[in-house]
């Protein structure tokens, strides 16, 4: 029997996922890796740190197969990151991921002078992270460096390379990079010109479900594979998520709480925000484009008060027991209002000067009151970005919910209200490996069409309804939510 495999390189662990030809998941195995801070604002990891978490993740899945043989394997990443290598294919610095802000005083520069092509071109804002931030500033602050890059790449794209490949990067990942001209699904010319890049730099692109190469014969033995391993070109995890979700038509609806937060909405041709408050990439999906809203800190901002604030070296928390704690405290938590933005934002603001808070404190507030606000400030974070989705006209028609936060009952009901819509989820699991996993059986004809496999591989759950008494309290919080945000604003740090 073949086997085929899902790849997600993420931020803080790299998953993969392995299905066998019926579309049934075989086995599942995470590893770790950590996130570098060298100074405040810096975000980086070791790219040959993700190969050897990789590489570990592989040998225990083919260790578990009666077989190990690999028709077929494609990747989901991490987006916006930038990763450099020499001519040898070697790192040349660091891989610095998208929540790197170090790029943040060139911003307006950069926006000054790309401001024709933002709408018409690259169908987005720039943010702190994103590869053409990120290559302006190296190229302005680390010459030694830029020089010595022969190739730049999205993260997921250099397991391609230690897998036998020479460098390429696929259009949906590609458009992330704000280098790309999203209508005609390659680099732009003009804007790389126009910064005085070395279009040299940019590698080959190829749609998200094509083949690309085979893993070498040498690289198989290492991992412990047999097969064809025919290569998928792959996307970024958010398409990936989206694949692994179902989601690949007009009027479909993904919200993802993860590290950070994310809705995405599949179109069939290019609808871009004049105001820049939203993104517009390519999708997986040859001839589809998608709608991206994205908050940096969702799960994040749960995650970071635990171990900060309610964690001590005598006790640890776990994230089901405060759930369950949470869900004592009254919807709109006696007025307590969390402001997510603990390293900035970027849907609808754009803002890296952007802090967090904690507003309306009062004595009568308690540890369930703060965890469930966190929760409420998270949701209202993601509002934000629907409401602008449906400003454009964008208004769904079923809406699924993944990520880490859609395992907690509370967070399922509490989104359902905020945005008044029922929310489903599936029975999938790691979702953007298992959409790399399915680019790569499409990818080799295995089926015949991503409908197939969607209808083969994922089942979706009854709905979470919203509450009609949360609905209301909720309505008359999100403005309130959204003014604090301006009225803040004058105070957050420019440095």
């Amino acid at each position: 029997m073949d086997f085929f495999l899902g790849i997600d390189l993420g931020t803080q662990s790299v998953k993969v996922v392995c299905l066998d030809e019926s579309g049934k998941t075989q086995k599942i195995v995470s590893r770790d890796y950590p996130i570098s801070t060298p100074q405040p604002g810096f975000t980086e990891q070791d790219p040959e740190v993700w190969w050897q978490k990789t590489k570990e993740a592989i040998q225990e899945v083919a260790a578990s197969l009666p077989e190990p043989i690999i028709k077929a394997l494609s990747f989901s990443g991490q987006m916006h990151g930038t990763v450099m290598i020499d001519e040898n294919y070697y790192p040349v610095y660091p891989a610095i991921i998208w929540t790197d802000q170090r790029s943040h005083e060139i911003l307006r520069d950069l926006r000054e002078k790309l401001k024709s092509y933002l709408e018409t071109v690259v169908g987005s804002d720039i943010a702190t992270g994103f590869m053409i931030a990120t290559l302006a500033w190296v190229k302005e602050n680390l010459p030694e460096v830029y020089c010595r890059t022969r190739w730049v790449m999205l993260p997921k794209d250099y397991l391609k390379v230690k897998m036998g490949l020479p460098p390429s990067t696929d259009v949906a990942d590609a458009s992330s990079t704000l280098l790309f001209d999203i209508r005609r699904r390659c680099w732009s010319e003009e804007i790389i010109n126009l910064l005085d890049l070395d279009s040299r730099l940019f590698p080959p692109l190829y749609e998200s479900n094509q083949v690309i190469g085979q893993v070498a014969e040498s690289v198989k033995a290492e991992l412990g594979i047999r097969g064809d391993a025919l290569i998928v070109a792959g996307a970024g995890d958010q398409h990936c998520a989206a694949l692994g979700n179902g989601i690949t038509q007009e009027g479909e609806m993904l919200i993802t709480i993860g590290t950070g937060g994310q809705v995405f909405a599949p179109l069939r041709y290019p609808l871009i925000d004049n105001k820049l408050r939203i993104h517009t990439f390519c999708h997986a999906l040859p001839g589809y484009w998608h709608l991206l809203g994205a908050i940096l800190c969702a799960g994040l901002s749960l995650s970071w008060f635990k171990k900060s604030v309610l964690d001590s070296k005598e006790y640890t928390f776990d994230f089901k027991s405060l759930d369950q704690e949470a869900q004592q405290s009254p919807p709109g938590c006696n007025e307590l209002i969390f402001l997510p933005h603990l390293i900035g934002e970027r849907t609808p603001y754009m803002d890296p000067h952007a802090r967090g808070a904690f507003l309306n404190l009062h004595l009568t507030h308690e540890r369930a009151h703060f965890i469930r606000a966190i929760m409420e400030g998270v949701a209202m974070g993601i509002k934000n970005a629907i409401e602008v989705f449906r400003e454009l006209g964008h208004h769904p028609q079923r809406v699924i919910f993944s990520g880490g936060g859609a395992k907690s009952p509370l967070w399922r009901k509490i989104m359902a209200s905020m945005i008044n819509l029922p929310l489903f989820t599936t029975n999938a699991k790691e979702e953007a490996a298992l959409g790399a996993c399915l680019l790569a059986m499409v990818g080799v004809g295995h089926f015949s069409s991503f409908e197939e496999a969607i209808q083969t591989t994922i089942q979706y759950t009854h709905p979470t309804l919203p509450d009609a008494y949360w609905v209301e309290i909720y309505q008359n919080l999100y403005p309130r939510f959204q003014s604090a945000y301006f009225s803040l604003s004058a105070i957050h740090p420019r440095q």
